[in-house]
């Protein structure tokens, strides 16, 4: 389902009506020297407090990786035994990917995304947005990326490209919630439709989608809208 003007003018004035000023807005910082941090933020950042997710990447820092690439990212899985050891020594987080019996560790997949920027030929956040920064949501990197266990949504790949510093949206439930709130429960929505939206009414507001993607998912999650 396409999106319609309607529902960009509804959106437009929902976020004029609810999200305070456009230019106090911010966007997420990310990591523009660390594709490592950049996929271990992904792919733990789905169903966590974000504040285990920081607490994973501080100690993936101090460990000594803050500038590391996929290869250094894979290199440090290794020399840490493995993805199971990775997550106990290293990031001391032990979360599944999914709630269902036997899931993959969230190391594990981390691991195999690593392994897939290596096999494309990339190893810098420069090197990722090269690849993809031409056609985002139509590349050999989003088409893999949605193959690893449980991310066949997009929302970690979408997020993937936010934390690179590149003008996506994360349409995850926080984002689907918000546009529930704004055009009406009765909405039909999926990621990619979540994505179509908040890109379109950014472009109406004259504002990057990154800021606005951030400021809906701080308002849909209960949080205030400026640190």
């Amino acid at each position: 389902m396409t999106v319609t003007d309607a529902e960009i003018k509804t959106l437009v004035t929902y976020c004029q009506t609810n999200l305070g000023d456009p230019t106090v807005w911010t966007t997420p910082d990310g990591y523009p020297n660390s594709l490592a941090l950049c996929i271990i933020d992904s792919i733990y950042s789905t169903g966590s407090h974000y504040s285990s997710v920081v607490n994973v990447i501080n100690r993936y820092k101090e460990s000594g990786g803050e500038n590391d690439g996929a290869l250094a990212l894979s290199r440090s899985i290794k020399e840490a035994g493995g993805a199971r050891e990775w997550a106990t020594t290293i990031a001391h987080n032990l979360k599944p990917a999914n709630t269902r019996p036997g899931a993959q560790l969230k190391a594990e997949i981390i691991e195999q995304a690593a392994g897939l920027m290596t096999e494309l030929g990339i190893d810098t956040v420069p090197d990722l947005r090269s690849k993809v920064e031409d056609h985002p949501l139509d590349n050999d990197v989003m088409r893999k990326w949605k193959r690893l266990p449980s991310q066949s949504s997009g929302v970690t790949y979408n997020y993937l490209l936010i934390l690179a510093g590149m003008p996506s949206v994360k349409p995850d439930r926080m984002i689907l919630r918000f546009l529930a709130h704004a055009l009406g429960e009765e909405t039909e929505l999926d990621g990619r439709r979540a994505v179509e939206l908040i890109t379109e009414t950014a472009k109406k507001m004259n504002v990057d989608p990154r800021a606005l993607d951030h400021i809906a998912w701080r308002a849909a999650s209960g949080r205030e809208l400026t640190d």
